[in-house]
């Protein structure tokens, strides 16, 4: 590594050790850390004249989804500068992930550090949470909680922040625990753990807890596969984990509640909210099956249905489904290629899953991080959006540096 690879390297690993923090206190200074990580990648390459990244295929898939939504769907769309502007500023996700698959959390010290600080700022996060579950207000912002816990946030995002980030984290310390390189770390990850659990499921968040539940049993699989020893842990935290949550619902009316509101919800899933949105989605991708509307368009079309008798409270800024979201925006061109992006990530995980017995709770680990961030019969934010893109880009990105990190050692 030359002296200004050097640099570089500090200043992006800066950056993204910086970036959990910013999530919660500045969205408009995480972004710009996004984009700065991507230039000073980008930067490296051109002097270090190594672009092999960009014909790996994960990557290569998604420039190629770059590549299709400017040249044939943007140019089509209803509403052409509004999704010129969400397809042409994606990339900064695109060099975002690169860089720190390829690059910034590619070495054990980098690992090291962005564990410690994300577990950190996890933890103070939380315990804010809880503090203003039992109190009523934030401690570091003055946020009150109205509903849903926010912590810190300006949001009632705190559950899937904690979630998203936890998985991606303990993905990264059992790397380094399997190598022996770190076993505190990891160890320091599962004493996190229930405090990280207990605020997301109070959070209130029904999407974060159903998901995270998901992701718990994925890992619960992962542990039941990995030996007799692993199995023994594995029903004890189950039985453990079992015992919480029902005192959780039975001590806590609101949870309950909430609880009552996800049943209502799905027995009568077409005519909720979540499900309308869906059913439009679907009707914007009929009339556009090719190209979509555009990205960025879904509330901007809608405006136009409602003087054909929609009801208006359906004009959400996106149909809450990736999937939907990607059909309705870009139509088959931009969600056939983005299918594959996920399949392939997916298929990644199950290799690991299924593969040797040391690579089996990582497999588990990282497949919870994609159940949390690409779900596909999930109620999720927007994957275009600033503040969820980021987060599910930085959780996605950590694990996938985790299970390549893995397997370069291994090799």
């Amino acid at each position: 590594m030359t002296s200004l690879d050097r640099k570089l390297h500090l200043a992006a690993s800066f950056l993204l050790l910086c970036l959990p923090a910013f999530l919660i206190f500045s969205r408009a200074v995480a972004d710009i850390s996004v984009v700065l990580i991507g230039v000073i990648f980008l930067v490296r390459s051109w002097s270090a004249k190594d672009w092999s990244w960009a014909r790996e295929k994960d990557i290569l898939v998604l420039l190629i989804i770059f590549v299709l939504m400017n040249v044939f769907v943007s140019p089509f769309a209803e509403y052409v500068g509004k999704s010129f502007g969400r397809s042409l500023s994606w990339l900064r996700f695109i060099i975002f992930y690169a860089a720190v698959t390829r690059w910034v959390l590619t070495d054990e010290r980098t690992i090291h550090r962005f564990i410690i600080v994300v577990l950190c700022t996890m933890a103070l996060a939380a315990l804010d949470a809880l503090y203003q579950f039992l109190v009523g207000v934030s401690l570091i912002s003055g946020q009150p909680m109205t509903g849903r816990l926010t912590g810190p946030l300006d949001r009632p995002n705190i559950g899937m922040y904690l979630a998203k980030l936890g998985l991606a984290t303990s993905a990264l310390g059992f790397v380094l625990y399997a190598r022996g390189q770190s076993n505190k770390l990891f160890l320091a990850a599962c004493c996190v753990s229930p405090l990280l659990l207990t605020v997301v499921f109070l959070s209130g968040e029904r999407a974060a807890s159903v998901l995270t539940l998901l992701a718990l049993l994925l890992v619960t699989f992962s542990l039941l596969l990995s030996g007799k020893f692993a199995r023994k842990i594995a029903i004890g935290l189950s039985l453990c984990g079992g015992a919480a949550l029902t005192f959780l619902l039975m001590t806590n009316e609101r949870i309950w509640g909430r609880v009552e509101q996800l049943a209502n919800v799905l027995s009568d899933y077409t005519d909720s909210i979540y499900g309308q949105l869906v059913l439009l989605g679907l009707r914007f991708f009929g009339e556009n099956p090719i190209t979509g509307t555009g990205m960025g368009n879904f509330p901007l079309v809608c405006k136009d249905y409602v003087q054909q008798g929609l009801d208006s409270a359906l004009c959400h800024p996106h149909p809450h489904n990736f999937y939907i979201e990607w059909l309705s925006d870009t139509g088959l061109i931009g969600t056939i290629p983005f299918t594959i992006f996920m399949v392939i990530l997916y298929w990644n995980g199950a290799k690991a899953l299924f593969g040797p017995r040391d690579t089996r709770l990582l497999g588990g680990l990282y497949l919870g991080v994609m159940v949390m961030s690409v779900f596909p019969l999930s109620v999720t934010q927007s994957l275009f959006s600033n503040w969820p893109a980021m987060l599910a880009w930085l959780s996605i990105a950590s694990a996938v540096a985790a299970l390549r990190f893995a397997t370069q050692k291994s090799n």
